[in-house]
């Protein structure tokens, strides 16, 4: 018997679904599914109808990071160990430029580079029961320069350093209260607070959103003025459906149709 797909993709109501599908290993991501995860993104960066997207495990946990049993057994071949390292950060850096508004849905454990793609997520709906933890210092490894950015842009610098030099285990309610999840919601009412808010951003203009996100991504990337692609952006808003729509809403007093 073999394995199946180790990720999932379903679109729906201009929303793109991706599923972390290896639940008996507490969606620990293999190089095949850091490499679907960077076909999947840029497949959904492409699709212009797609207006949000979700990432969530199967199963009782989110991810438990990168498969370690793979990486052990690749130890001592340096080629493998660099393709492997570059799949990982093509998928990590994909999945955070996705044009789209993200969600990460998450449930039990997301510690290592299961924590990165949260990091990476604009937004992050947990349950009581998720514990994050950053752990590299438990394996003689380390963490990208721009992983750890993305910790200490939700977090600030001195909560960051708890959770990375000290490979700290963080709870649900401690993450609410540092900033590492938007809400933390009960599993009965998760559904519906996932359901509200992909509401919320389909009822907002999309090109609104990819610009937005856009200026976002680069001031993340420590760009401090607009360049030509965001003065164009930001130029070409005042010439479009959206725009018009918006304003003949305000106007007449409804709720615009983007």
């Amino acid at each position: 018997m073999t394995d199946g797909p180790s990720l999932l993709l379903n679109i729906a109501d201009s929303v793109a679904t991706v599923t972390i599908a290896r639940p008996t290993k507490r969606n620990a991501l293999d190089t095949a599914a850091w490499r679907a995860l960077a076909e999947t993104s840029a497949a959904i960066a492409a699709n212009g109808d797609i207006r949000a997207v979700v990432l969530q495990g199967d199963g009782a946990h989110f991810s438990a990071g990168a498969d370690i049993f793979e990486l052990r057994e690749h130890i001592s071949d340096s080629t493998w160990m660099a393709h492997n390292q570059a799949t990982i950060a093509l998928a990590l850096d994909a999945f955070a430029a996705l044009p789209q508004p993200t969600i990460a849905v998450i449930r039990g454990a997301c510690y290592g580079g299961g924590a990165a793609l949260a990091a990476a997520s604009d937004f992050r709906l947990c349950t009581p029961d998720a514990k994050f933890a950053i752990t590299p210092s438990k394996l003689g490894l380390t963490y990208r320069l721009v992983d750890c950015l993305r910790v200490v842009e939700l977090v600030g610098a001195a909560r960051a350093r708890e959770i990375l030099l000290l490979a700290k285990e963080v709870d649900a309610a401690t993450a609410l209260t540092w900033g590492m999840v938007t809400e933390c919601i009960e599993p009965a009412l998760l559904p519906t607070a996932l359901a509200t808010m992909l509401s919320r951003i389909t009822s907002l203009s999309s090109y609104s959103a990819r610009g937005i996100k856009q200026s976002l991504l680069k001031i993340g990337a420590g760009q401090t003025n607009d360049d030509a692609e965001t003065r164009q952006l930001f130029t070409d808003a005042f010439s479009g459906t959206d725009f018009a729509e918006g304003a003949a809403a305000f106007i007449e007093k409804r709720i615009p149709k983007f």
